[in-house]
């Protein structure tokens, strides 16, 4: 806009659009040219090398992100690995405790069988023995009552052996009746 100004000033007439001042273009090529070496000799370079250095480093960026997905891609495979390992490795600790339960009930369901046989036997010997016994005090009885009553019924003392074979006799029926 400056220019215009002077450009009016110096010749006096209002200025166009299309109006050419040939020393003013001159002057504008020249301060463009001046401008262009010094920014291509100064700036551009440096501009260049920030810009290469830009893209070195978005490409050693792109890398490593690659990189980055790559490993959390591994990363996430072997987690999920470990992952199904420890499934398989609960199911099997499960299994082997479900079996080791069932073993314990099992052995115990045994002993206690083995418990309660003993039980069984051991009644079974004590019945048998007590069945003895009684057999035997009644045996006594029988031939204690068999001895007083014959000596009632014969009012008489009978000797030891007499009494000792006829007790036999009682005895040995009454235990054929049994």
């Amino acid at each position: 806009m400056d220019l215009l100004f002077l450009a009016t000033e110096a010749g006096g007439e209002e200025p166009t659009f299309t109006d050419l001042n040939f020393v003013t273009a001159a002057w504008v090529w020249v301060a463009f040219i001046v401008t262009f070496l010094i920014l291509r000799k100064v700036a551009w370079p440096a501009l260049l090398n920030t810009m290469e250095a830009r893209e070195v480093r978005i490409a050693e960026g792109l890398k490593k992100t690659e990189e980055a997905e790559a490993r959390a891609r591994e990363l996430a495979e072997k987690q999920e690995e470990l992952l199904e390992e420890t499934r398989r490795e609960a199911q099997k600790f499960l299994a082997e405790a479900r079996s080791a339960a069932e073993n314990a009930k099992n052995e115990a369901i045994a002993a206690t069988q083995e418990e309660i046989a003993a039980q069984r036997e051991r009644a079974k010997k004590e019945i048998d023995l007590e069945r003895a016994k009684a057999i035997d005090e009644l045996k006594k009885a029988t031939i204690e009552l068999t001895l007083e009553a014959s000596a009632r019924l014969l009012k008489r003392e009978l000797s030891d052996e007499d009494h000792r074979r006829l007790a036999r006799e009682v005895v040995e029926e009454v235990a054929g009746r049994l």
